[in-house]
């Protein structure tokens, strides 16, 4: 994964998080957190699929303990979602548990784990957890995230952050269940390494491999190196590459596939401009999850990856220019603005499709007064697509968290 601290992409996903992952080697004193997040969600469909409309009231409530005897700790939060909206085929798009052909609230301890102190610099976790790697990043776009159950290893040495992990089963967004993951009847476990490191000039890197069991093999690497420019503007460049390959045991057949984002970044005040290209290689599209999307509601970490497309269909070539805007005369908010064009997509019948997503974006977070911390947030995409479908979506978000402890 990209630094999540650096780019705008992990910004934004850091922004519609109900809350901020416990920090490893700290939590001194216990600590209760409680987050409210509301959303509307329509997906209107031109092609004669049923339109998806739902709304919910989410809460999320983080217990986070301090190491006893500077040693072992246990965190645990509780999720859910009460259900004030949907209808048609709304149980497709993850807000609510589905329940046969219609939705319904629900609830769920989505994280319960003992974290151990080995000594200074390492830290080990054991239970179900929110993860944030890049080849195993539990999505928050819903009511609540996905969740992960898995034993990690997080250590720093010289320092480079390294982590191992090792996943037995996962739950999706609206899931209340751990499922093992499985395919062709047959159960199998993740194991992934990685690491990154930012050197002295400010460049960082950032290296991953995964294995599931003798089914799935992907790698994830990525370069980001800042410029800082005589005139106080700056320059980021950052390029990710990823591959995945499979022998026919997930897929019913052998699979291979790359993705490679090369973006630039260039901030001026208080706006950035970015221009991003992505081009996915090997015989397939790039599928960068471990299940199926059953339960691991996995991200895809590059610019490419937007509100509706990831832009990774087989063959395809993408490019977008996008904008950020912070309005300096109304501090808190912030505007957005991008256009996403892919091309040369393999189609059943057509090797030269076209695919397109224009998204936009406001977002206030009040800064004082009784609301400070209310984060309210509208993003708007339109989809145009020869390889898919036509869509228009709106996304209404508000965001509220405070402490108990």
């Amino acid at each position: 994964m990209k630094s999540l601290h650096k780019t705008p992409l992990a910004l934004a996903i850091a922004a519609s998080t109900l809350a901020t992952a416990p920090a490893a080697f700290a939590a001194d004193e216990p600590s209760l957190n409680i987050n409210l997040r509301t959303l509307y969600f329509n997906r209107d469909f031109h092609n004669g699929a049923e339109d998806r409309v739902a709304a919910s009231q989410a809460i999320r409530v983080d217990y986070v303990s301090p190491y006893y005897n500077n040693l072992i700790g246990f965190d645990a939060s509780v999720f859910g979602a009460l259900k004030l909206d949907g209808r048609k085929a709304d149980e497709q798009i993850g807000m609510l548990k589905a329940d046969g052909s219609h939705t319904d609230s629900y609830a769920k301890l989505g994280q319960a784990f003992v974290k151990v102190k080995l000594g200074d610099s390492a830290m080990l976790r054991a239970g179900r957890m929110v993860l944030a790697t890049p080849l195993l990043q539990d999505d928050d776009s819903r009511s609540t995230p996905s969740s992960t159950q898995a034993v990690k290893l997080d250590a720093n040495l010289g320092g480079a952050d390294l982590y191992a992990l090792y996943s037995d089963r996962a739950v999706s967004m609206s899931g209340t269940k751990f499922n093992k993951y499985s395919a062709n009847g047959e159960d199998y476990d993740l194991y992934l390494l990685g690491g990154g490191y930012t050197f002295a000039n400010g460049m960082s890197v950032h290296l991953a491999h995964g294995v599931a069991d003798d089914y799935m093999r992907q790698t994830y690497v990525n370069a980001a190196y800042p410029i800082k420019l005589a005139n106080g503007d700056s320059l980021l460049i950052d390029a990710h590459y990823y591959d995945g390959s499979d022998d026919g045991a997930l897929y019913g057949s052998d699979y291979d596939s790359s993705l490679f984002n090369l973006a630039g970044r260039y901030t001026t005040g208080d706006l950035a401009l970015t221009l991003s290209y992505q081009k996915v290689g090997g015989d397939d599209g790039y599928d960068y999850s471990w299940d199926g999307f059953k339960n691991d509601n996995n991200v895809l970490m590059t610019w490419n990856s937007v509100q509706v497309l990831d832009f990774n269909n087989a063959d395809e070539e993408s490019v977008q220019v996008r904008a950020d805007y912070s309005v300096s005369a109304v501090p808190g908010l912030s505007l957005m603005a991008r256009h996403t064009e892919g091309w040369d997509i393999d189609g059943a019948l057509d090797d030269d499709l076209k695919e397109s997503e224009t998204d936009l974006e406001a977002q206030y977070v009040f800064q004082a007064g009784s609301l400070e911390g209310l984060a309210l947030r509208a993003r708007i995409a339109h989809i145009e697509s020869e390889a898919g479908q036509d869509i228009d979506e709106i996304r209404l978000i508000a965001n509220y968290g405070f402490d108990v402890l």
